[in-house]
């Protein structure tokens, strides 16, 4: 007998649910560096009905956006701007059904943002077809050989049909990269580069034409930001590209370079440039580092998540978001208050996340006052969230 309020929509997320377990099982030991924990969060998105209008992957509610979707290349405050702007949609849907409208503490949002964000670590597989084009484009059919078809003056590639992700695959290529172009270039091979999902269809294309057989499928563990960042600045990658991947004289911006790139598009990129790299480090006199076990995995989620962990914030533009949104017009033109709560007292506005929260949990009253002042409902794009926090962070009556 189904439980009180199961739904197609909770049937197909509680079936995820398993998937994601596996995923996330043990995905505590990735929060060093993150705001939050996506394992909790993934609970919380299914106990406080989020999943009745929201999905993961095309599984769940229809009447809101995917997750999967949106939540890749933004900041946690982009992401909290994100979930603001679609509020008032939100407030009149569940008004109509009949449903409470969730409150959050701190901890719980940063555990929902997280999961928003960590769930498009993990790529949708690549297309076979498309795959085998690529592998014969880029000429790799004249070295490797797949399903006991192609060259020989490399490894065959069969055995990485065990991974569903193309992770594995890229760090094979890296750790043998510079060999691998020194004998293009001998060979009068150009050395190929990979853009888009290209590495993800290569990937799918080996495990749809491997000879392997009786294989099960390895789930990798979670990748974990935490060990990327130690791996990063282990292996010399700092030495290049700065302590927290800014570039430096040497090396490029890497928060720039992987800017709204999914997984498989960041493995991809770090392979463009690996023949350069070594190329470079040999000049400077550094051993080309080379990964094992999960550890570039685990490097892709340090540099997938530089986007996230953005802080900072201009207090000057904040004040500027601050008059041109009308937030004066409920809560005072330096938040002296009026209509709404005085801002230059609050606790709720002394951390970017605290903002994100109290917005988000008064946001029905809100929503009612602004309808009943003919207010327009305020938007928050690109960094004005980040600069409003920063903003109301400054404002010069101080707490206790």
């Amino acid at each position: 007998m189904r439980p009180p309020g199961w739904s197609a929509s909770v049937a197909w997320a509680a079936a995820q649910g398993m998937v994601l377990a596996l995923l996330f099982g043990s995905a505590a030991h990735a929060q060093e560096t993150l705001r939050g924990n996506p394992s909790a969060g993934r609970q919380i998105f299914l106990d406080r009905g989020c999943v009745r209008c929201h999905s993961i992957w095309g599984n769940g509610g229809t009447l809101g956006p995917d997750f999967a979707v949106v939540g890749a290349s933004r900041s946690m405050q982009q992401l909290a701007g994100l979930f603001w702007n679609h509020t008032p949609r939100m407030i009149e849907t569940v008004r109509r059904r009949g449903i409470q409208w969730p409150v959050f503490t701190d901890a719980e949002l940063a555990d929902i943002i997280s999961y928003v964000y960590y769930v498009k670590l993990f790529d949708a597989p690549g297309d076979p077809v498309l795959g085998e084009r690529w592998f014969r484009e880029k000429r790799c059919v004249f070295c490797h050989a797949v399903g006991r078809a192609g060259g020989r003056v490399g490894p065959a590639l069969d055995p990485y049909a065990r991974y569903v992700a193309p992770i594995m695959l890229a760090q094979g290529m890296w750790n043998h990269g510079p060999a691998m172009q020194a004998q293009q270039s001998a060979r009068g091979v150009p050395i190929p580069t990979f853009v888009g999902r290209e590495m993800a269809d290569i990937q799918a294309y080996i495990r749809s034409t491997s000879s392997l057989r009786g294989r099960d499928v390895v789930f990798l563990q979670p990748p974990n930001p935490g060990a990327g960042e130690r791996i990063f600045a282990a292996k010399g990658c700092t030495r290049c590209h700065g302590a927290a991947g800014g570039g430096t004289a040497n090396g490029p911006d890497l928060r720039t370079a992987t800017l709204r790139l999914r997984v498989s598009e960041i493995a991809g990129v770090l392979w463009n440039h690996s023949f350069q790299m070594s190329a470079a480090m040999r000049a400077r006199g550094f051993e080309f580092p080379r990964f094992q076990g999960t550890e570039m995995a685990d490097v892709i989620a340090f540099l997938y998540y530089l986007r996230f962990n953005e802080t900072g914030g201009d207090a000057r533009a904040g004040r500027a978001v601050f008059a041109e949104k009308g937030c004066a017009t409920c809560h005072g033109r330096e938040g002296q208050g009026a209509i709404g709560p005085k801002l230059s007292q609050s606790q709720g506005v002394l951390t970017p996340l605290g903002l994100a929260t109290a917005m988000w949990n008064h946001a029905p009253a809100m929503f009612d006052v602004a309808q009943s002042q003919k207010v327009d409902w305020p938007r928050f794009e690109h960094d004005e969230m980040r600069d409003l926090a920063e903003y109301l962070r400054r404002l010069p009556e101080q707490r206790p």
